[in-house]
Order: C-alpha cells, then structure tokens, then sequence
C-alpha cells in the first residue's frame, strides 16, 4: 500500500455531511477507508462508487442498512489492526 493511504471515518452523526465532503477531496480511489461509530449510519452512495477498498468493525455491522453490508468488508480488531500496520499514511477523520 505504498502510494495508498487509510483513512478512518470517526465522525459524529451531525458531523458526517462535512466528512464526506472532506473524503471526496482527499482521497483516490485505491485508498482504504474504514467507516467506524456513527459513520456507518449515513454513508452516501458517492461513496461506494468512488472506493472500491470499504471497511466496519465487525461490532458496528448492526449499524450498517442490509443495502450497504454489500458493499463493505466486515473486519474484526486483529483484521483491522494489520491493516493500519500495511499503510505509511493514516488520516482519521472526526
């Protein structure tokens, strides 16, 4: 993942127009992005057609629409945790 980076949405609910706004600006399409807390209630179609590489924690699955499961790749910690060790470039968005 040498040119990609990982980006993690953290943001609160009444915070997520701003974020996404901020992804489309600064992330490629082959960067990985990891939709944690209440992120994963409102992700916008935008999203899913932009970026092919989508995570969740696999304790927030129940936050994910049936619709959006399809598109995101349920991880667990030890899963997540070598993710964030394959990238030199980690953007956390709150």
């Amino acid at each position: 993942m040498e040119n990609s980076a990982l980006f993690l949405i953290q943001s609160s609910y009444n915070n997520l127009d701003k974020i996404w706004e901020q992804l489309a600006q600064m992330a490629q399409s082959d960067d990985h992005i990891v939709i944690m807390g209440d992120a994963s209630l409102a992700i916008p179609a935008t999203v899913f057609s932009r970026y092919a590489h989508l995570y969740c924690l696999e304790n927030e699955l129940s936050l994910l629409s049936n619709e959006n499961q399809e598109h995101v790749k349920v991880i667990d910690y030890a899963a997540f945790a070598d993710l964030v060790l394959q990238f030199k470039r980690c953007i956390t968005l709150k």
